[in-house]
């Protein structure tokens, strides 16, 4: 039995990656779809004919910098259990990340800036994207009564971490937020 080839969609492949590299670096609200098309080089006909409108593609946009994200920090965590070596895991991805050119800090925060709407789609993906991460800190945590209190105090110092890594280049953000994790993770949490 052969398994059937999927289908190469290059200029989809194209539309995501232009949309992904503006939409962060630009903004959502500053980009427009014309943009877009002419850095990815497509026709309007491949926008359209995956998406029904900027709002989906941006949808798809966050989709991929969720699982993107994700991947990166599953990887990095490896076979790791601890939950110090788990919180690392992430804190090592979000410094790999910020010391990239045009780092803006985390890409959900940045789309919910500009797009608060309670219901829609940034902070949908962005309530995603939180959740899942801070469930993996739970799990790490493992029967601890005070996990999730643990997995959320360690989730205001990754968030912080990127956010000061944005704001403040080069201030040592993620080595504070890994001595701070220490102490929480050491204390039981913060009380």
């Amino acid at each position: 039995m052969t398994t059937p080839r999927r289908r190469r969609r290059p200029g989809l492949e194209r539309l995501m990656k232009a949309a992904d590299e503006l939409l962060y670096a630009e903004g959502i609200a500053r980009t427009g779809v014309q943009r877009i098309l002419e850095e990815a080089d497509v026709a309007r006909g491949t926008l359209y004919g995956n998406f029904a409108s900027k709002d989906e593609l941006v949808e798809a946009y966050l989709a991929q910098r969720h699982e993107g994200t994700l991947a990166a920090i599953v990887e990095q965590v490896g076979d790791a259990t601890a939950p110090q070596e788990v919180f690392e895991a992430f804190l090592a991805v979000g410094e790999r990340r910020s010391s990239a050119d045009g780092f803006r800090g985390c890409a959900f925060s940045l789309a919910v800036a500009e797009i608060p709407d309670e219901g829609g789609v940034a902070r949908r993906w962005a309530a995603t994207h939180k959740t899942t991460l801070k469930r993996m800190l739970v799990e790490s945590l493992g029967a601890r009564a005070d996990a999730d209190d643990v997995a959320e105090e360690l989730m205001v110092l990754y968030d912080g971490a990127l956010l000061s890594a944005a704001l403040r280049p080069g201030a040592g953000s993620f080595a504070a937020a890994r001595r701070a994790g220490r102490s929480v993770l050491a204390d039981g949490g913060v009380r």
